[in-house]
Order: C-alpha cells, then structure tokens, then sequence
C-alpha cells in the first residue's frame, strides 16, 4: 500500500488533493483517513437557510430593478460576419 501526506482544509464535505497528486491512482480504490487536532476541528455554525434565500431574493430584486443600460438583444450586440460568424 502507498499513502500520500498533505495539509488540507475541508470545504462543504470536499477534500481537494494539490495539484501534484491530481492524477495519483486516478481510477483506483483508495482508503481515506482525516485526521484533525481537537482544537482546530471546530464545527462550522449550520446555515440559516431561509436568511440566506432571503439574502438571494434581495439581491435578485434589486438587479431586476437596475435601469437596463443596452437595450440591444445579444445578437445585435455580438455582431455577425457575411460567413454567419460572430464578429
């Protein structure tokens, strides 16, 4: 069995390998084991999930509000060539 040792931080229940082991036993069954120091294995607070989407929802109505600066459709903006293609 090889193993590998990096420092890494979790982030929403996802561990990303550096760079250099990216593609280390790519497809191979591996065995996981965390290993934290009591101290810095804090929990994070749970998410108030009804803040959050009306955080969102804020966000999304004030963007709905903004004065439309262009009112050119994206084709006009874009722009074609004689040959269909975008200029």
């Amino acid at each position: 069995m090889q193993a590998i040792e990096f420092d890494a931080h979790l982030k929403d229940g996802v561990i990303r390998l550096p760079t250099s082991y990216r593609h280390w036993r790519e497809g191979c069954p591996v065995k996981v084991i965390i290993l934290a120091d009591d101290d810095e294995a804090r929990q994070p607070e749970p998410r108030d999930t009804s803040r959050r989407l009306a955080e969102i929802m804020a966000v999304s109505r004030r963007c709905a509000t903004s004065p439309e600066l262009d009112p050119r459709d994206a084709d006009q903006i874009i722009g074609y060539d004689l040959n269909g293609l975008p200029t």
